[in-house]
């Protein structure tokens, strides 16, 4: 849009004849005609589009476009020129941000601050930080990382370790998960019998968890890799 263009289509939208404008806002026919023809060797000044604007009827936001379009007649080629090969550089830097954050939040996986492999505990349930791993894509959201704290499951999974579950998948029977017992969080080996249920540690120093009779226990996530000495 050019600032002729829009003055012309305004002067219309209201009826008004370049001669019948030009009285309304007291300026003189010739002139307005060549203004609105884009003949005048200077873009009008800032009191001619003041009463070009009142007399337009303008919104404040046709009148804010209007001085807008008038500056741009006032700069020089070169100028517009660098303005507009800006822009495009920084819609291209804006689509590259985009399309990373995008890329980042369908393959990052949160990492939260620590589930015990000891006594059971879930520290800050708070994301901590996010991960990326080549080969996992979490686009549905069901993988999480968290910290491990304890030596309960050495030598398979080390103090200090960080596991990769997934949720919303079966644990299988001697498979390892993190589960909840109450509001305990545990990172331990599923073992399922005819007379119980319990969660084993892989160090023999330490005992079974049995679960009793209406205890509140659930698996959080199936353990889909280990990350140690990271």
């Amino acid at each position: 849009m050019t600032f002729v263009k829009f003055l012309k289509e305004k002067r219309l939208e209201l009826g008004l004849s370049q001669n019948k404008f030009s009285k309304l806002i007291n300026i003189t026919q010739s002139y307005f005609n060549s203004i609105e023809r884009g003949e005048v060797k200077n873009p009008p000044s800032e009191e001619i589009l003041e009463k070009i604007a009142e007399g337009l009827n303008l919104s404040k936001q046709d009148k804010n476009y209007l001085f807008y379009l008038a500056a741009i007649e006032r700069t020089p080629k070169l100028i517009i020129n660098m303005m507009d090969d800006l822009k495009t550089k920084l819609n291209s830097k804006e689509n590259n941000r985009i399309s990373n954050s995008e890329n980042f939040s369908s393959s990052s996986i949160p990492l939260f601050e620590r589930i015990s492999a000891g006594p059971g505990a879930f520290g800050n349930e708070d994301i901590e930080d996010y991960i990326m791993l080549p080969g996992i894509n979490n686009n549905n959201n069901d993988i999480f990382a968290v910290n491990v704290v304890g030596d309960s499951m050495e030598p398979t999974i080390k103090d200090n370790s960080i596991i990769i579950c997934k949720k919303n998948i079966e644990i299988k029977n001697g498979e390892i998960g993190a589960f909840f017992i109450d509001d305990q969080a545990y990172v331990k080996r599923l073992k399922i019998t005819q007379n119980y249920i319990a969660l084993i540690s892989d160090n023999p120093n330490y005992t079974p968890i049995y679960i009793g009779p209406g205890e509140n226990f659930h698996a959080v996530g199936k353990v889909i890799k280990v990350l140690s000495d990271i």
